[in-house]
């Protein structure tokens, strides 16, 4: 399925819109410091930013605005989706049990595994990337993550 980036673009600035409407009720801190509404919003210009470089990206290459080519999916495509879907609800369920660093890898190891890369990069990214999510977010932004049953 092809869609025009003119499309994404206007998604994206809609977005980061929505979310900046959202954030407009969060509490502000009494002593300057940025507030919680701070970050997602800095994300929300983000986005907006993209959606209009995708939509003059779209123009200037001469695309249709708004133009849609949808191909039937593959079988293997749709079966592809499936499997990423129930890894996420998978996460949901077992990462309380066996814990992030456990549930990461094992998920990314099986899904690699399936879209046919090698073992060792299977491995070696899997490790790198269980790693880098957390020390970004448990040890940067000190998101709770959960431990599981062995306290890892």
């Amino acid at each position: 399925m092809r869609v025009s980036d003119s499309i994404i673009g206007f998604v994206m600035i809609f977005f980061g819109i929505a979310v900046v409407v959202q954030t407009m009720g969060f509490p502000a801190q009494p002593d300057g410091h940025p507030g919680p509404e701070f970050f997602p919003n800095v994300l929300a210009v983000l986005f907006m930013l993209a959606g209009v470089t995708m939509i003059v990206g779209s123009i200037r290459r001469g695309e249709k605005i708004l133009e849609v080519q949808a191909p039937g999916l593959g079988v293997s495509a749709v079966v592809n989706i499936l499997i990423v879907l129930a890894i996420i609800v998978l996460y949901i369920l077992v990462s309380d049990y066996l814990g992030f660093l456990v549930t990461s890898f094992v998920l990314m190891g099986f899904l690699m595994k399936w879209l046919g890369v090698t073992w060792n990069w299977t491995l070696a990214m899997s490790a790198a990337l269980t790693m880098g999510i957390y020390l970004l977010f448990a040890k940067v932004l000190l998101v709770p993550l959960p431990w599981g049953l062995w306290g890892f």
